[in-house]
């Protein structure tokens, strides 16, 4: 896991979703090398502690709190971030990794069912709302927040079954663009990576 110690993050207070594995979990490991201090939550509590274990064993100036938090459950997310805030004092920011890709069976819109749809939208794109709104109530000016949206929320879905999927990706791009225009005068950086 270690490539050499970097400080690059040193102290700095970053809040990860979807840490547990995946992309998520690559970010964790990556700020947790450079020294940041990290509020990890994701639903899947095994393998999120396992990561927060992981950090903290292999990078000892860096530390790992690990909260199992569904980011489709705005009462839980604000208190993830509270906690996060009365734990370390400041919220320099975020990545909002969290995701799903929900139902992958080829199906055209028409047959789209309505609890397929709801639950990919209720993650992928309500769930960073939510999150993007706890975090920036604490976050300090000049931090920065980055999002996971898609190489599909730049285009149009590479075949049927993704109706969903690709709707949540574009409004996360909209979402982002939208957060970033009304908190550039504090100087908070929103982003988002399209994989």
């Amino acid at each position: 896991m270690a490539t050499g110690f970097s400080d690059t993050f040193a102290g700095k207070v970053i809040a990860v979703t979807g840490a547990a594995s995946g992309i998520g979990r690559a970010v964790a490991l990556y700020l947790g090398e450079r020294g940041a201090f990290l509020a990890l939550s994701d639903v899947q509590k095994e393998e999120l502690e396992k990561v927060a274990a992981d950090i903290v064993a292999a990078f000892p100036h860096a530390k790992a709190v690990a909260s199992v938090v569904d980011v489709r459950n705005g009462n839980a997310v604000k208190e993830w971030i509270s906690s996060t805030f009365k734990t370390f004092g400041h919220l320099d920011g975020a990545a909002n990794i969290a995701g799903t890709g929900g139902n992958y069976s080829p199906t055209p819109l028409e047959t789209q069912e309505d609890e397929d749809w709801n639950f990919v939208i209720s993650i992928n794109l309500t769930g960073v709302m939510m999150c993007l709104r706890e975090e920036l109530k604490v976050l300090a000016d000049g931090g920065s927040i980055v999002n996971a949206s898609s190489i599909l929320g730049l285009q149009g879905g590479f075949s049927t079954g993704l109706s969903a999927y690709t709707a949540s990706k574009h409004g996360v791009m909209g979402l982002t663009k939208m957060a970033a225009r009304e908190y550039g005068h504090r100087n908070i950086r929103i982003n988002s990576i399209n994989p």
